[in-house]
C-alpha cells in the first residue's frame, strides 16, 4: 500500500513531512496510514502549508527560498490530490 505521503514527489516529501510533524502530527500520522486523504485532511494540509508559507515572506512580501519550496510543495500536493480525486468513490 502506498500512503498519501508515499505518493508525493520526492523533492517535496521531506518539507511536507517536516511541516506536518511540527504543526499537525496527528494529520501526518493519518496521511502515512491512508491511501487517500479526506477533504478535511486536504484542507488541513492547505492550512498548515499556507501558514508556513506566510512565515517565509521577505521584503516586499516576496517568498524566501524556503517560502518558494513550501509553495511548490503545496502545489505538488494539490496536483496529486485535487478535490475531484478525493471526492471520487
Amino acid at each position: 500500500m502506498n500512503s498519501v505521503i508515499d505518493t508525493l514527489p520526492d523533492e517535496f516529501r521531506d518539507i511536507i513531512i517536516s511541516l506536518l510533524a511540527e504543526r499537525d502530527p496527528e494529520l501526518l500520522a493519518a496521511l502515512r496510514a491512508q491511501e487517500k486523504p479526506t477533504m478535511d485532511q486536504q484542507e488541513a494540509v492547505i492550512d498548515a502549508l499556507a501558514d508556513a508559507f506566510s512565515e517565509h515572506l521577505g521584503p516586499g512580501q516576496e517568498p524566501t527560498p524556503q517560502g518558494v519550496l513550501i509553495d511548490n510543495a503545496l502545489g505538488a500536493f494539490l496536483t496529486k490530490w485535487p478535490s475531484e480525486v478525493i471526492l471520487e468513490e
